[in-house]
């Protein structure tokens, strides 16, 4: 995510100077490839890039803030993601970059609480049936991975997390009692206690609604040259799509479910209602 940030950045400033790759790699006495490389989103090495990226900074004549900003963009570009340490599936993996440079996400769940609410009892319970070709120890790698994605709603520049769950979600004993009551604690916790994240219950009185249709994601990013994109999985894979008008579409689908949905007040109290339920 952040090389193709920094790319695209770096392609814009050349683009906007009515310059070549050639030119600009012949004047600041970079090879050409180089340029190539930063330019479409290949990763750099930790000692090269930055460097690189400041000494076309100078030469497109960037301001001193713009200048390290790219620069620090250069030098976390060329670190691996956290995720990668896992053995976890490709799209897996492509999900958690995204998510990981993200600065809020908006989820509509019908079947399962939103993962980056899960705890670990519930998400072995979740993903334990549907990838049931995994081994144990891809079994509680992926289980632990996505306990760690949930620091970034508690990081120094925490994500916006708004989440919209089906009311069935409340009831469906997954595991045990005991598993789901803790969930559902977990998830009261969270969405009182940290300001970026907001819970709502789409109740069964809701009726036919916008959220039919099944869940999805929507995932934007600080960098105007990052496009929100849009995420929905489900049994023949996993789909991305950033395409201006599905965009525009499912921002107005999520804003339509949310105009339904219990407010997060009732919300919550639903929630510890059915804790009480299950006590």
């Amino acid at each position: 995510m952040r090389n193709r940030e920094l790319g695209a950045l770096l392609r814009g400033y050349r683009e906007a100077r009515d310059l070549t790759a050639a030119q600009v790699a012949k004047d600041v006495g970079l090879p050409a490839a180089t340029i190539s490389r930063l330019e479409n989103a290949s990763r750099t090495s930790p000692r090269s890039g930055p460097p690189h990226v400041r000494a076309l900074c100078s030469y497109y004549g960037l301001d001193a803030h713009t200048t390290e900003r790219l620069v620090q963009m250069a030098k976390e570009a060329s670190q691996p993601g956290w995720w990668q340490r896992y053995n976890l599936e490709s799209p897996t993996a492509t999900y958690l970059d995204l998510e990981s440079a993200a600065v809020s996400i908006k989820n509509f769940e019908a079947s399962v609480i939103p993962g980056l609410l899960q705890t670990s009892g519930y998400a072995k319970e979740v993903i334990a049936p549907i990838r049931r070709h995994f081994s144990a120890d891809q079994l509680e790698e992926t289980v632990e991975s996505r306990i760690q994605r949930q620091r970034i709603l508690t990081g120094e520049n925490p994500l916006i997390f708004h989440a919209v769950f089906d009311e069935s979600i409340l009831h469906r004993i997954i595991g045990n009692r005991d598993i789901i009551r803790d969930q559902l604690h977990h998830i009261k916790r969270l969405a009182s206690e940290l300001p970026n994240v907001t819970v709502q219950v789409l109740p069964y009185s809701a009726g036919s609604n916008p959220g039919l249709d099944g869940a999805f994601a929507v995932l934007d990013f600080a960098e105007d040259s990052q496009p929100t994109v849009i995420y929905a999985e489900g049994q023949l894979g996993q789909l991305y799509e950033d395409d201006l008008g599905e965009v525009d579409r499912v921002k107005r689908l999520f804003a339509g479910i949310v105009d339904v949905a219990l407010d997060p007040d009732r919300s919550l109290s639903m929630i510890a209602d059915q804790i009480q339920e299950l006590s």
